[in-house]
């Protein structure tokens, strides 16, 4: 009895001893995604989860455990600001199956789909993703509690619980089912719906709050908008509009929203306006193979964002699945398009890193490598300022100081947290 009273003393020593012993990386080179360059021979130290400190004539501890990437290069670790975990449509291109999803699969089991894509995102080297939705019953909640935890490996999320939207959603309803789209979405026709609903959403773990603007008849005005805005921000929460048009996106973008969600058929105007404003295009630009169509459409929206000087975040809007790939490596296609619109690698590179930290808020923390910011980082053969595709193949990948994959290996170090 004494022995396995032992155990778990035993145990939470043996953690805390891991999380104390400092870790240095060896960077063949190391990318400085503000500047744009990528620099020669660099140590980083990471204590704590933390990097500490960052050169090329950093001491290394004499008990450090040193990583060997010298003949790789070395980078923040990747964000998609626009993604759902707690979705997965079968198969690709079929927008009838989402309603069936929404229908037929409870939110345990999609919670269940949100462990496999969110290991799969983690190890195709993002390690902060935005959930916007889509996630039954608040799935995407309790998957971010289960990664903060240490349940289980995923990035660093923020999730926008359930989706305030007008009467009907993203649906088509009929009278005789008019409960069908809820919980999926969160009715919301007045001021103090609105401002429920964000409490609402709130109270159950939203870290950021999304809106549909315009998938409806009828449209959020920009005082609707702003109460949504006004509400969110009382607890430091941004929101993020789903809006396609430019009536919808400039009542948004005026009530004073972080983000316009796909805004597939904007103007120039409205795309400056954008700028001015300090609003981020989060596209969601799919590639060819998923919307042939409409694919020249969204990179001349993509192209002219770009030219206007809109800010701009990777985003993707994920939900389908392809026989033979994962979550993750359906998201890296999505640099096609940025690739297609002319987008430099550099500024490629950007939007998948520090663009997205600040229009997620968590700038200070992630985003780039630097003192006092949470070691993630990732490492590719390539060099990212020249060619994005190096970006498709991530060997290494490290989140807060915890190794996740490692020569093309999946590992997790990782505890669970209990009782922390």
């Amino acid at each position: 009895m004494k022995r396995l009273m032992l155990l778990p003393l035993l145990t939470l020593f043996l953690v805390s001893a891991l999380h104390a012993q400092p870790t240095a990386i060896r960077a063949g080179r190391l990318v400085d995604v503000e500047r744009g360059v990528s620099l020669p021979n660099q140590i980083i130290l990471i204590e704590d989860g933390e990097i500490t400190a960052l050169g090329d004539d950093v001491d290394i501890p004499d008990d450090a455990r040193v990583i060997d990437l010298s003949a790789s290069v070395v980078l923040p670790g990747l964000f998609d600001a626009h993604t759902h975990m707690a979705m997965t449509t079968v198969p690709a291109r079929d927008f009838g199956r989402y309603y069936f999803t929404t229908l037929l699969e409870p939110t345990p089991y999609r919670a269940i789909q949100g462990v496999t894509n969110a290991r799969s995102m983690l190890e195709s080297g993002f390690t902060t993703i935005r959930d916007v939705g889509n996630a039954g019953n608040y799935a995407d909640t309790d998957l971010r509690r289960a990664i903060e935890e240490g349940w289980i490996p995923g990035p660093t999320i923020l999730n926008s619980g359930r989706i305030i939207a007008p009467y009907g959603g993203q649906f088509r309803l009929q009278p005789e089912k008019k409960d069908l789209a809820e919980p999926e979405y969160f009715f919301a026709d007045t001021i103090d719906e609105i401002r429920k609903a964000v409490r609402e959403n709130i109270h159950f773990g939203a870290t950021v709050i999304k809106l549909v603007v315009d998938n409806q008849p009828y449209i959020y005005s920009e005082e609707d908008i702003r109460a949504a805005v006004d509400e969110a921000g009382r607890v430091g929460l941004k929101v993020a509009a789903h809006a396609y048009t430019d009536e919808s996106v400039t009542n948004a973008v005026r009530a004073g929203v972080a983000s316009i969600e796909h805004g597939t058929f904007l103007s120039n105007e409205t795309l400056a306006l954008m700028k001015e404003r300090g609003v981020y295009l989060v596209g969601t630009d799919f590639p060819e193979s998923y919307s042939p169509g409409r694919y020249a459409e969204r990179i001349d929206r993509l192209r002219r964002a770009y030219e206007v000087g809109a800010p701009i975040a990777f985003g993707t809007d994920v939900t389908y699945y392809r026989e033979g790939w994962t979550r993750g490596s359906l998201t890296l296609e999505f640099l096609d398009s940025f690739i297609e619109a002319g987008i430099p690698p550099v500024d490629i590179l950007r939007m998948m890193t520090i663009n997205a930290a600040r229009l997620l808020g968590v700038e200070q923390d992630r985003g780039s490598l630097a003192v006092g910011k949470a070691a993630d980082l990732i490492a590719v053969d390539g060099d990212p300022l020249t060619d994005s595709g190096a970006l498709r193949n991530v060997h290494f990948v490290m989140k807060a100081g915890s190794v996740y994959k490692e020569a093309n290996r999946f590992v997790w170090e990782t505890p669970v947290k209990i009782g922390q």
